[in-house]
């Protein structure tokens, strides 16, 4: 039989605490996952509303996707229906929707209150609106500031707003769910 040192006498190796990331880098995914939902809720309520807007005014329900997708195809794309010109408008829109979510979320911290940050939301989305329009619609993409209705988009860059500006609640219930589920 072999010797065997006692096991009172042989230390094990300190164990490894398996920690997850950081706090604040934890805090920061979190904050990027909240902004990236909040923005691709307010992509599809002001898809939802510039629709509705379209069709009380007699025209398609896809015009302003279609819109969009002039960034990609040119005049092609000011048709009536949906088709692949209106899957690259509606990209357009998400990505235009996530960038300022991403933008907003790294700026303002979710620990303000909730109605400062939907006021403060409100405010740059109106601001992101009037940039949009004032240099990058009308500069390089003319066919969005040629054709469509202004009340309506702006109406729509509200929702964004409101929908980015309450990122902070999509951050405080995903920590609510971690810590319940936990």
């Amino acid at each position: 039989m072999i010797d065997s040192p006692p096991p009172d006498s042989v230390s094990a190796p300190p164990a490894r605490a398996q920690s997850p990331a950081s706090p604040l880098q934890a805090t920061r995914l979190d904050r990027l996952f909240a902004a990236l939902q909040a923005g691709s809720l307010a992509s599809l309520l002001m898809i939802f509303w510039c629709g509705i807007a379209s069709r009380s005014s007699s025209h398609s329900f896809w015009t302003f996707p279609n819109l969009m997708a002039g960034i990609f195809y040119g005049q092609n794309s000011l048709q009536p229906d949906f088709g692949f010109y209106t899957l690259s408008g509606l990209s357009v829109h998400l990505l235009l929707s996530a960038i300022f979510a991403l933008i907003f979320a790294a700026v303002i911290p979710p620990t303000l209150r909730p109605l400062t940050s939907l006021v403060l939301g409100i405010l740059s989305a109106t601001t992101w609106f009037y940039l949009l329009d004032g240099f990058f619609w009308r500069n390089s993409f003319p066919l969005v500031s040629q054709y469509s209705r202004r009340p309506s988009i702006f109406f729509s860059f509200v929702l964004l707003g409101i929908c980015v500006g309450l990122y902070s609640v999509f951050v405080r219930s995903s920590k609510e769910t971690q810590i319940s589920a936990g």
